[in-house]
């Protein structure tokens, strides 16, 4: 049995999720991730009185999402910005466009996201921890690069917003942003 104490390492993997069968069930994959982060957009309240804060009240509106990678998928790329990937030839003279940063790619539906995290207990028993966010609005891709030695980067951002429903679409009791899982590796 694993300790409830975890100890994680960088980022393995990244998904966006399909929305409808759970966690383990990908749409399109983020390969090669280099970096991540994931924080909360927080603010707070002073209660004052009597010349002095009285109480504290403290809120959070969404968290942002950054996803930094080392290879373009064209249908991660079409999935996120509501395009398709079109396609001519054979192998090994096939050839693969996706459009780029058009105004109707803005703006598209919220996707669920999964980011895991390879991980060990305190007893040395390894994990996954997965942050599942329920509801990602994803802005327009970036990329850094080409540079020496580093490569072309692309990067994924977006707010992972306060939901009613969980990556599957099923109600939750309390409104959440998402959740972290813990499972074996």
């Amino acid at each position: 049995m694993s300790t409830k104490t975890f100890e994680g390492f960088s980022i393995s993997h990244a998904a966006i999720l399909n929305g409808s069968t759970g966690a383990d069930e990908t749409f399109g994959d983020i390969y090669g991730v280099n970096e991540g982060s994931l924080e909360a957009d927080t603010d707070s309240f002073d209660n004052t009185g009597d010349n002095a804060v009285l109480s504290t009240w403290f809120w959070f509106n969404f968290a942002n999402v950054t996803i930094q990678a080392g290879y373009v998928p064209f249908d991660t790329i079409a999935l996120l910005s509501g395009t398709s990937v079109t396609s001519s030839g054979s192998a090994p003279n096939d050839h693969y466009s996706v459009p780029l940063w058009t105004e109707e790619s803005l703006n598209q539906p919220t996707r669920p996201m999964r980011i895991r995290v390879p991980a060990k207990d305190t007893n040395g028993v390894t994990r996954n921890l997965d942050f599942i966010l329920y509801k990602v609005q994803f802005q327009p891709f970036s990329f850094d690069g080409p540079s020496y030695k580093d490569g072309l980067k692309l990067n994924y951002s977006g707010r992972a917003l306060i939901s009613s429903v969980d990556e599957t679409g099923t109600s939750l009791t309390d409104r959440a942003i998402g959740r972290l899982v813990s499972r074996p590796s």
